[in-house]
């Protein structure tokens, strides 16, 4: 009976060591989504403007820098909920510089472009940024952050035209 209870005795111990250590690392509760590593966290960094004198600050804001055919694009959003949160209406801008170069002034022209997209119901309405030396995006930073401003005026066909939305003092940084 005795070599019975050590026997028991050295079972437990064996066990309780062997849970105690395999419980040591992490718990991953998606060990097969490729990619996980480099998803970015879309609630992180700050993307805000002054739109037609009302604050725009986005919930949900990143940056997608990628070559295509040879061609360097970087694009950077904020999206900010409507007040009530419903998903079929927001508001966002998208800034888009082809031909990204690094840090630099990039003029509201060819190959670059802010729009500024009002979703109501569902419905979206694009404005977008009319060419004008005004009208600019400038990259401050690329390393561990994409960091910058921009101001430009947005009409819906990117002309002249009354009705136009100012976007103003806005500025993002969002980290890689």
């Amino acid at each position: 009976m005795k070599k019975f209870i050590q026997l028991a005795f050295v079972c437990l111990s064996i066990g309780v060591l062997s849970a105690s250590t395999s419980c040591s690392s992490n718990y991953d509760a998606t060990p097969d989504v490729p990619g996980k590593d480099t998803m970015r966290n879309p609630f992180q960094g700050d993307f805000t403007a002054v739109v037609n004198g009302v604050n725009f600050i986005a919930e949900t804001k990143g940056y997608q820098d990628a070559t295509v055919g040879g061609i360097r694009v970087l694009t950077v959003y904020g999206i900010m909920n409507s007040a009530n949160k419903d998903p079929k209406s927001n508001t966002s801008i998208n800034l888009n510089i082809n031909n990204y170069n690094g840090p630099g002034v990039y003029y509201i022209q060819q190959g670059v472009a802010g729009v500024y997209t009002i979703l109501n119901n569902g419905t979206p309405t694009a404005f977008l940024a009319r060419v004008d030396s005004a009208n600019m995006i400038t990259v401050t930073g690329d390393g561990d952050k994409i960091e910058g401003s921009f101001n430009f005026t947005v009409t819906p066909d990117g002309l002249e035209n009354p009705n136009q939305q100012n976007i103003a003092d806005g500025k993002f940084s969002i980290p890689k």
